[in-house]
């Protein structure tokens, strides 16, 4: 099994009242915020690999500390530089390394929980590991599109 995360959009866009909340100006606090709103939709935060078809990830809380990390992340790997996803979250608690070898990225996990992978490691081709993270990146702009449009103007999701 290969390594997986995707975003799955909500099916409806959220009422007016609900997107009308003070949003923060700072990326972290940004990233929160839509992950709260998208929280109380029916989309889907899913993430899958070493070893494990289903890992217990959520939107509101495990989504938001991947899509912070993001953008580092995604240039890291652009420039050829080792990368770390931390899903940092009580009862999660894994790490991945991204390590650029050539035409290929190894991904390493690591657990900070009883929970051990199997294998720790999965080998994608360079490509295919950013494409990982930009992929959950657009997924993540196009459910900012259809549940909240006007947050999704906002930078970075715009781009996304």
């Amino acid at each position: 099994m290969s390594m997986k995360m995707s975003l799955t959009s909500p099916s409806v866009e959220l009422p007016p009242d609900l997107v009308e909340v003070e949003l923060s100006d700072d990326y972290e606090s940004l990233t929160m915020d839509a992950c709260q709103l998208l929280s109380v939709t029916d989309a889907r935060f899913a993430v899958a690999g070493f070893g494990q078809e289903e890992w217990p990830v959520n939107v509101s809380y495990d989504l938001s500390s991947v899509v912070e990390q993001l953008p580092e992340a995604i240039n890291s790997l652009k420039s050829g530089r080792c990368a770390e996803i931390d899903f940092y979250g009580q009862g999660i608690e894994r790490r991945l390394t991204f390590v650029p070898m050539g035409d290929v990225t190894e991904i390493r996990c690591t657990s900070g929980t009883s929970w051990r992978p199997d294998p720790d490691v999965e080998v994608l081709s360079r490509t295919a590991a950013l494409e990982l993270l930009t992929r959950l990146a657009s997924d993540f702009g196009a459910a900012l599109r259809r549940a909240a449009p006007e947050l999704a103007m906002r930078t970075p999701f715009a781009n996304w």
